[in-house]
């Protein structure tokens, strides 16, 4: 679980908060951004100046917003995982060999992050947005980590997020999430079956470092008409596990 800070500084949760109201609304105004912020307009203002003087902030013409100096941030703490840069090659070939859309995501203060997503197929128009945030309990990257962590870390996991309901197959209850992962750790793949949103069916597999932790997940998403029968059960997973350990091979000489 996240360690609480024990003693927070007033000003910096104030910059977080307009960092995150223009990272939630389109261009904001300096009203805007001070309502969502909590903190009168000339406060907002002058985190904003300070903030556009350093170039972390742009004033175009509708409002403000975050300028690219935050994808170099972000670019960096990307590169800086274990996996993706090893395992970046691999997925966009997996891409291109299932015409499916291909994950790494790895696992942060509980929730799963997407580092990398590529599609193969140009008919699949799913996200492919990098830095999106997920459950773990519902998506088959998810799944596939929380089945290969400490019993404890699953636990305070579930104490900290819980087990929201994203769809009608979402999954919400622990033991039955308990009894999933232990057949996840059986027959070494993960389903995400319309369970963070129907039409998407979704495989993925566990990617382990040298010490057999698991530092991230791979997974395989399409439309949940054509994800089905042998290619659900037999040939995405067999897939899957082959690129998966070429990856944990790489990883070992990275």
């Amino acid at each position: 679980m996240t360690e609480k800070a024990t003693r927070p500084i007033r000003s910096d949760e104030t910059l977080l908060a307009i960092l995150e109201a223009l990272e939630a609304r389109t261009a904001p105004s300096v009203s805007d951004v001070a309502t969502h912020a909590g903190v009168s307009k000339s406060t907002a203002h002058n985190h904003l100046s300070t903030l556009r003087e350093h170039g972390y902030v742009v004033d175009g013409e509708r409002g403000y917003e975050l300028s690219l100096r935050f994808l170099e941030l972000g670019e960096s703490a990307r590169t800086n995982t274990e996996i993706y840069e090893v395992a970046r090659p691999h997925a966009d070939e997996l891409s291109r060999e299932t015409g499916l859309l291909v994950n790494i995501s790895v696992e942060d203060r509980g929730k799963g992050v997407y580092l990398y997503r590529t599609r193969g197929d140009d008919r699949i128009r799913l996200s492919t947005r990098a830095g999106e945030v997920h459950e773990l309990h519902c998506t088959a990257t998810g799944k596939a980590i929380l089945a290969h962590l400490p019993k404890r870390r699953v636990e305070s996991i579930l104490d900290q997020h819980g087990l929201p309901k994203r769809s009608e197959n979402t999954i919400t209850e622990r033991e039955t999430l308990h009894s999933e992962l232990a057949e996840i750790r059986e027959r070494g793949y993960s389903v995400d079956d319309e369970e963070y949103g129907q039409g998407l069916r979704c495989v993925g597999v566990p990617v382990l470092n040298g010490d057999d932790a698991v530092i991230g997940a791979l997974s395989a998403s399409g439309p949940a008409t054509e994800v089905v029968g042998e290619r659900l059960t037999t040939e995405l997973p067999t897939h899957l596990k082959q690129v998966r350990n070429r990856i944990e091979l790489n990883l070992r000489d990275y």
